[in-house]
């Protein structure tokens, strides 16, 4: 059998070669719209925040204020077309000219999607997916919170907002939360698969930029108001928050003298409803059968048995609100410009749980492993989410002779925050006696199997009673200030174009802070000692009976759970948050130094960049070779405790290296139609902040006070870089269609991982440690660590095209689709499993879709699917896996006259899960994750219809 890297340069490499440019060389040299003959020169193109490299003359109405220079396909002549900025042809004439292999989405594709969130969006483009976890119940609001390119983890990615940096607030990732990021008031997307030197070096996956508009965007005085309904199915069948809506204002003038000066400015609000139900198991598996007990991996079991499972709802409420400001000057010769925004996420959410506990379980007299007893338990936690996102920036572009000079300073602020966060625990003393068994077998609806009277008495809600709480608040925040120049000087020779050279210096502070309620993260008695009450066991709790709680019941699992019942939050919250930060001596302890500091991080990262680039040119070829030469200088400090659980200190923890980066692109444009592509570059991806200077963070079972699992930083974490190959070609027509065929190589070095493993990686546990917490063999530890080598390798097909050869109607069709496929392997060094996959690189990611666009209607159908991807590597079970996700999407619009749209949407038709963690790569076995709830989540369908009048 031949090998895949084989199949890629044997057989891929050649036939898009062929068939790029047999078809290439039949397509027509000019434009229909203006053409002029010049003499030899460089193209002047938009490039909206590629990069830092500025033109060497003046573009018609950029989109904003970033240009580069791209080479003309034939010296002879000069085809000029003006593209309104926002629209599809826009998109793929950037997409065509561009120095390297990318993708961009419009301003139009971005309205037409049904999708409230920019991530789920962004999954339309080849090789782009998204996702979101449950640490902190993300996947569990319906919507994907990170991006990935062609299947490398979001970390390996730089994200930019009108061409500088975003802040990465989250301490675990270099990643951007799009939580953040509203699909309103954006131009365009640039997903940029192959860098140059003038771009951020740490893009060992890619680079994702994403543009606002400025007044120059629109041909004329600009003005849209969009209003929106929507409703969600799951929340609307249970009962809880089903209805949302959204609004959003834009304005565009242009004035002055000849319309010099540009004002932009847009503001929207948006809020909706969505429940979530998820199922999991509660403790990890033994082997079924007594003839198996003795394996010494999981994976060498052939049936698995659980004693504990678990059911959530979460319901939530997700606002967002925000808006951005474009002000512009351009003259002749100068351009000044501002560009600021703002967005604020804020999700509400409640996380009610049921667990079925199996006890004395062990094997029957058949040798099948079961429970002898079984008790209930109730959980409540709110799980909210507080997220914010500034960026601004000043700049400007000067032009003199054959120089250009592009500046500007800019800040980025980020802050995520979880306030208020309170867990409370319902337990009882009624013990049911069974047998009891765990049918794990439907793996999306597992269930306690028994008699059914013994059932009956599980199914009881009132054999619980309110017991205890605990409470916490976090928050973390990245403020960056930067200073970016560069200069670019044309040449009026053959072959040397231009040259562009530049810096760029950003300094980020960073904190993160986690204060529990309560010393040590200890319970807090409901009616307990701080009332002056006992300090109640957990099977005796003074609180009152589930069903006596203020909230309502609900029918939800099919009957799986017996009663199940929406507690009231503020009932709850009011039990706990008056009395944080307080002592309470005979119960939780008293409240220490030590308490409010074990969790809390600070941090200063300083990057120091610089840059050369050429641009050379021999006939229908351009050569970009370039240097960028990175500094990165890290110091920060982290609390240690003495030990005695009061005091202690900040101890410091340092970094710093340089990172030498060579890039070289090269491009062959046989027509103005098609291109072919060639790239070698080096990358990073700098160890995120939490991970080398963070806290340890412990999960616990609220019954017995195990702890379930620890999650501890490594200061020795490295950065990961990698050698990337890009080959691609691309074929474009005049109606809005395109080929593309792609093959690339990542050659990685030092790629991090989580490692799970049953011993722990510190001789501490650090962190606030509740009293009489301990751990036993099912105890997780999870730990980043640097791997060994590592190789991503990959096809990445694409095709768009409107069917305009169809008669009268049928040529409002057209179809889009790309599909990647892709293999990873890596050395985790790791004993006994020294090879693995790349976490989040599935093997296979497509989209297919059908639209329509002709006189007042347009519709869109859309089907996504995102391969199964690797979560974590555990050194004794098997490896965690997320089961593919897919969904099909429909937006229907009808343009009534006056400016007037109206849109109906449906999101996720198929009803597929959110999320889908499995013990294993295939699908027998829900993971057992301690450190979140939900391993398979449902959020159902999302119905929206809105109306938008443009003016």
């Amino acid at each position: 059998m031949i090998s895949f890297k084989k199949a890629l340069t044997r057989y891929l490499i050649p036939l898009t070669t062929v068939g790029v440019i047999a078809p290439a060389m039949a397509q027509p040299t000019s434009h229909k719209i203006r053409t002029h003959s010049k003499k030899t020169e460089p193209r002047v193109v938009a490039h909206p925040g590629a990069g830092t490299a500025p033109a060497a003359a003046k573009a018609a109405a950029p989109a904003t204020p970033r240009q580069v220079l791209a080479p003309v396909a034939k010296a002879e002549r000069i085809n000029v077309t003006a593209l309104r900025g926002g629209t599809v042809a826009a998109a793929l004439d950037e997409q065509r000219r561009s120095l390297g292999v990318a993708s961009v989405m419009s301003r139009e594709q971005i309205e037409q999607a049904p999708e409230t969130n920019l991530s789920d969006i962004l999954t339309r483009l080849p090789g782009v997916s998204a996702y979101s976890d449950m640490s902190g119940g993300q996947a569990a609001t319906g919507e994907s919170q990170y991006m990935t390119i062609r299947g490398l983890d979001s970390s390996y990615n730089a994200y930019t907002l009108n061409g500088e940096r975003i802040a990465p607030a989250d301490p675990a990732t270099r990643a951007i939360s799009f939580d953040m990021l509203a699909p309103f008031g954006i131009t365009s997307i640039k997903v940029s698969k192959s860098t140059t030197a003038d771009m951020d070096g740490d893009a060992i996956g890619g680079a994702i930029d994403i543009r606002t508009p400025t007044a120059f965007d629109f041909s004329g005085p600009y003005q849209k108001i969009t209003i929106q309904g929507q409703l969600n199915d799951n929340a609307a069948q249970i009962g809880t928050q089903d209805l949302g809506g959204t609004g959003q204002v834009e304005f565009a003038r242009r004035f002055g003298k000849d319309g010099r000066f540009g004002v932009y400015a847009t503001g929207y609000y948006s809020s909706k409803g969505v429940l979530a139900d998820a199922a999991s198991p509660n403790t990890s598996y033994s082997p079924t059968l007594l003839s198996q007990a003795g394996v010494t991996t999981l994976n060498q079991a052939s049936e698995l048995s659980t004693q504990q499972l678990k059911y959530d709802l979460f319901s939530s409420t997700i606002k967002r609100y925000g808006g951005s400001l474009s002000l512009n000057y351009r003259g002749d010769h100068q351009e000044v410009y501002f560009l600021g925004t703002y967005g604020q996420y804020n999700v509400t959410m409640n996380d009610n749980q049921v667990s079925m506990r199996g006890g004395n379980s062990g094997y029957n007299a058949d040798g099948i492993y079961q429970s002898a007893t079984a008790s209930r338990g109730q959980y409540f936690e709110t799980d909210d989410s507080a997220q914010l996102l500034t960026t601004q920036k000043l700049g400007g572009i000067t032009r003199a002779g054959d120089w250009t000079v592009n500046y500007d300073v800019f800040n980025s602020y980020g802050v995520q925050a979880s306030p208020n966060q309170v867990e409370a625990s319902m337990y009882g003393n009624t013990t049911v006696n069974g047998p009891f068994t765990f049918d794990v077998a439907n793996t999306t609806l597992p269930r306690a199997v028994a008699s059914p009277a013994a059932l009956g008495q599980l199914y009881n809600q009132n054999i619980d009673r309110f017991w205890k709480t605990q409470g916490r608040d976090s928050q973390s925040t990245a403020d960056m200030f930067g200073i970016h120049a560069d200069a670019a000087y044309r040449f009026h020779s053959d072959i040397l174009k231009s040259v562009v050279f530049g810096f760029k210096i950003s300094d980020t502070q960073r904190e993160a802070w986690h204060h529990p309620y309560f010393h040590d993260d200890n319970n807090f008695i409901y009616d307990g000692p701080f009332f002056g009450g006992q300090n109640w066991p957990y099977y005796n709790g003074a609180g009152p009976v589930v069903g006596n709680i203020p909230g309502k019941n609900v029918n939800a699992f099919g009957g799986a759970t017996g009663d199940f019942r929406l507690l009231d939050r503020s009932w709850i919250q009011n039990t706990t948050v008056p009395y944080k930060y307080q002592n309470d001596p005979n119960g939780a302890g008293n409240y220490t130094k030590n308490d409010w500091n074990a969790n809390t991080s600070r941090g200063s990262e300083r990057i120091y960049a610089g840059f050369v680039e050429l641009n050379l040119q021999a006939g229908p070829v351009d050569i970009h070779p370039g240097f960028r030469y990175e500094y990165t200088d890290f110091s920060g400090s982290h609390w240690k405790s003495n030990g005695d659980d009061a005091t202690g200190e900040f101890i410091r923890v340092k970094q710093s290296y340089g990172s030498p980066l060579p890039y070289l692109n090269i491009n062959y444009r046989p027509t103005e139609l098609s291109v072919l592509r060639f790239s070698v570059r080096r990358a990073l991806t700098r160890p995120a902040f939490g991970l080398i200077n963070g806290a340890t963070t412990l999960s616990l079972d609220s019954l017995t006070n195990r702890i379930i699992a620890v999650s501890q930083p490594n200061p020795n974490l490295r950065p990961t870089t990698a050698t990337v190959f890009d080959f691609s070609g691309e074929l474009y027509n005049h109606h809005a269609g395109v080929v593309s065929a792609s093959v690339y190589y990542k050659q990685i070095q030092k790629f991090i991982f989580t490692s799970v493993s049953g011993t722990s990686n510190s001789s501490t546990l650090g962190g606030n440690v509740p009293t009489n917490a301990y751990t036993d063999n099912g105890t997780e530890y999870q730990m980043p660590k640097n791997g060994g080598g590592a190789t991503l390798e990959g096809i990445e097909l694409n095709a768009q095209q409107t069917l305009y050869f169809l008669p009268s109607w049928l040529s409002g069709f057209g179809v889009n689709g790309n599909i990647t496929l892709q293999h990873s392997t890596a050395k985790s060094n790791i004993a006994g499993h020294p090879n693995t996959a790349l976490p989040r690189a599935p093997e296979m990611m497509y989209n297919l879709g059908v639209f329509y666009n002709r006189g007042p209607v347009h519709f869109d159908l859309n089907y996504n699917y995102i391969g199964t991807q690797l979560l974590s590597v555990n050194s004794s079970l098997p490896d965690f896996y997320l089961q593919p996700t897919q969904r099909l999407d429909l937006s229907l619009k009808y343009r009534f006259g006056w400016g007037l749209t109206g849109t109906l949407a449906m999101q996720n038709l198929l009803n597929t899960p959110a999320y889908w963690e499995t013990m294993g790569k295939g699908k027998s076995y829900l993971a057992y994750d301690g450190s979140a709830n939900g391993a398979f989540v449902q959020t159902g369908r999302m119905y929206l219809a809105g109306l938008t009048g443009q003016f």
